[in-house]
């Protein structure tokens, strides 16, 4: 497909319409409904006219963890070819290749349907005033991140004879099990009700289908489901993201000098102000190979009042504001967070359920692996609060809490082993204090929505939990702002 058909945001490609996603446009010239799938990462270099420079995106601690060389912004503006200024773009490619007529409910194959006269949109020859054909609203996905279109063909049992079937898909009473395939040359029927099965579609192997990548994948032994095209379960992005920390080498000479004011003339050992700086610049930069390293940077940052500094020039605007006596004891710390960027990166997906724990595996986004990623860079502000960590050890010894804990945990084993999965014991995310530090983020977001002017779905939380960490950060962002 060689027209534009349609625009979408920059940051939708990093969270909900990435490669491997199903979305919709509405033509620009007929108005007519298109359903395509995003194009991998192949396919975006080659749609990438004008080289890609002005789109590099880089956060060096996010690049040394997931191990590429930049990040890529998707394209926007213009390119010069052959004297034209042409738009630079994203691919799609049509999906599901299966459309239906909105008056006959005839469905078929795209290449089955009449062109329009410009070429942008299908029709429905035999009806009156040709009618254009809409997307069907079934496909199949598959555990393993597999799209196929819904096996229409096979699904129906034609009578003997019947050598020119003419598929339709009406309605013929509530609910799915009022939808009814049928032929209407042989008049065999089938509901599609029957489809709906939590163990795949009866009697139908999963095809492998990767219209994103091109070409299929052989051997897959995980049941095909079918879904709405539109359904949250067909796309679950997976982000990785990072905040960008103040560089030390603009601050280094005042760390020294701080060294040597403060430390040294009680200080015994053999060190000097240099040698310390430096060991002290190295164990950071041993501190950025995992995601738990990467957080512990950030949350020791936020820990940091940043406000002394030249504050037109500063990435992190951070500034500590005192804590409310009522929390004396529970609260340790509090800032506003006046300025900070992020960065977002999409490193995969799955289908049919979220990743958690590093399971179900990544589906990915390229054919092979690339030196690069897509990502955008958010710019925002916010709140940072970290718990007392001796208040909160406490609060985890407590007997009623780890029995509320156990059941839980039980209760997510019993979950996953009525789904025929292997379990050993529950996810990393499964414990005392994360579900403490998650909750009373949300609790914060629903309330915080209602006096700071932003809505909670504009609102996003970034946890910091571990041994030494127990904060969160309730933050607002938008790209390029």
């Amino acid at each position: 497909m060689s027209k534009n058909v349609g625009s979408i945001r920059r940051s939708q490609i990093i969270s909900t319409f990435g490669p491997g996603a199903i979305v919709d446009f509405r033509l620009p010239g007929s108005g007519a409904l298109l359903s395509g799938v995003m194009q991998g990462l192949e396919a975006w270099e080659a749609y990438t006219k004008g080289g890609f420079k002005q789109d590099v995106v880089r956060e060096p601690r996010l690049e040394a963890l997931l191990g590429v060389a930049h990040f890529r912004a998707p394209p926007v503006g213009t390119y010069l070819k052959d004297g034209q200024t042409r738009d630079r773009v994203l691919p799609i490619e049509r999906f599901p290749d299966w459309l239906s007529c909105p008056e006959c409910n005839v469905i078929n194959r795209s290449g089955q349907w009449a062109p329009s006269r410009n070429g942008d949109s299908l029709h429905c020859g035999r009806c009156r005033g040709k009618p254009a054909v809409v997307p069907v609203r079934f496909v199949t996905i598959c555990e393993n991140g597999h799209l196929d279109d819904f096996p229409w063909t096979s699904w129906l049992t034609h009578e003997a004879g019947c050598s020119q079937p003419v598929l339709a898909l009406k309605t013929v009473g509530a609910g799915i099990g009022g939808l009814l395939l049928t032929c209407k040359s042989c008049g065999a029927g089938r509901s599609m009700a029957e489809a709906f099965s939590p163990k795949g579609i009866p009697k139908h192997k999963c095809g492998g289908g990767r219209p994103w990548l091109g070409g299929r994948e052989t051997g897959c032994e995980a049941a095909p489901r079918i879904t709405q095209r539109g359904a949250s379960n067909v796309y679950f992005s997976i982000e990785q993201s990072a905040i960008t920390l103040p560089d030390w080498k603009v601050s280094f000479r005042e760390k020294i000098a701080f060294i040597t004011k403060k430390i040294l003339p009680t200080w015994d050992g053999p060190e000097s102000a240099e040698e310390i700086a430096s060991r002290f610049k190295e164990m950071k930069e041993d501190s950025s190979g995992s995601e738990g390293d990467l957080r512990l940077d950030e949350f020791r940052m936020l820990l940091t009042d940043t406000s002394a500094s030249d504050e037109s020039a500063m990435i992190l605007l951070n500034r500590q504001q005192p804590v409310p006596a009522t929390f004396s004891g529970m609260i340790s710390w509090i800032s506003s967070v006046e300025r900070l960027r992020e960065v977002r990166a999409l490193t995969g997906f799955t289908r049919l359920k979220a990743q958690v724990g590093g399971k179900p595996d990544a589906v990915p986004l390229s054919r092979t692996d690339l030196s690069w990623l897509p990502a955008v860079a958010m710019h925002g502000e916010g709140v940072f609060l970290s718990l007392d960590l001796e208040a909160v050890s406490e609060w985890e010894n407590r007997s009623d809490v780890g029995e509320h804990l156990a059941r839980l945990i039980q209760t997510h084993m019993d979950t996953a082993r009525a789904e025929g999965k292997q379990v050993d014991g529950a996810p990393p995310q499964l414990n005392a204090r994360y579900m403490l530090i998650h909750t009373l983020a949300h609790a914060l977001i629903a309330r915080m929505s209602l006096d700071s002017g932003y809505s909670s779905s504009a609102l996003r939380e970034r946890l910091s939990v571990g041994p030494d960490m127990a904060g969160l950060l309730i933050y607002t962002s938008t790209p390029d702002a």
